[in-house]
């Protein structure tokens, strides 16, 4: 990754950034939160439909659960590469369909079977610590407080379709988003903007509040880094980048290594 995209993430795990967040999500929620969902009820049909029909979706197709499973899988046969490789035939077979000598094949699928236990590790730890606030702040959706006369908080509520703080969607869409940005040197701003589209897409729902959204978001983008800094940078610096195979290469290595 770029030293100064890397520095500008790193940003986001920043003291400073941090007591931002935290001024920012308190000012909103208790000035500006019921304010802004109720304005954005004025808002053409055409925009709550563009949320619903398109980015909504989006979010159920990028579920963690989803980008979970397909990290494991390739977890699992990294670990299982060395046996298939001591079969002859098979190892010739991979190394004639990928073009891949056997050394590059076994270092690039290490390489991103660790990418993958990056995104594991933080997809699973934003969702336990986003679901950990949603219990112990007890803040209740819109669609309690408004039309079932719940308090807006409701510190360690048990019932959690209650609980909207802070938004679960936004902290899973900003994981990924991060996740991205540090493995990918492209597409930067489309990963953002579809990150903050599936956020906001969370009040024009009738899910959360603005708060919701600030903190899911922040939440979900300093755990990524946090992991990064502080296990997976090292870990993956041992690899020359220059003889790892690019991701479409890798594509194809995965899928012969399925079928073979």
């Amino acid at each position: 990754m770029e030293k100064s995209k890397l520095k500008k993430i790193e940003n986001f795990a920043s003291l400073k950034m941090f007591i931002i967040v935290i001024i920012l999500t308190f000012l909103t929620f208790n000035f500006l939160d019921t304010f802004i969902f109720e304005f954005t009820r004025s808002f053409p049909g055409l925009i709550f439909s563009f949320f619903k029909n398109i980015i909504d979706p989006m979010s159920d197709i990028l579920d963690p659960m989803n980008i979970i499973i397909l990290c494991i899988l390739v977890i699992i046969f990294n670990a299982r590469l060395n046996f298939l490789l001591k079969n002859d035939n098979k190892k010739k077979s991979l190394i004639r369909k990928t073009g891949l000598n056997q050394k590059d094949i076994v270092d690039s699928f290490d390489y991103y079977a660790t990418i993958c236990k990056h995104f594991v590790w933080s997809l699973a730890l934003a969702g336990i610590f986003c679901n950990i606030f949603k219990y112990i702040i007890g803040v209740s959706r819109p669609k309690y407080f408004f039309l079932e006369g719940y308090d807006r908080l409701n510190f360690f509520n048990l019932e959690h379709k209650v609980s909207s703080f802070p938004s679960g969607h936004t902290q899973a869409a900003f994981t990924l988003a991060i996740l991205l940005l540090i493995y990918i040197n492209k597409y930067n701003l489309l990963i953002l903007v579809c990150a903050f589209l599936m956020g906001i897409s969370r009040i024009f729902m009738s899910m959360h509040f603005p708060s919701d959204i600030i903190f899911g978001a922040y939440l979900g983008a300093i755990i990524p880094i946090i992991l990064y800094n502080n296990f997976f940078r090292e870990k993956l610096r041992k690899y020359d980048v220059n003889k790892i195979a690019s991701f479409y290469q890798f594509l194809r290595l995965f899928y012969w290594r399925l079928f073979i």
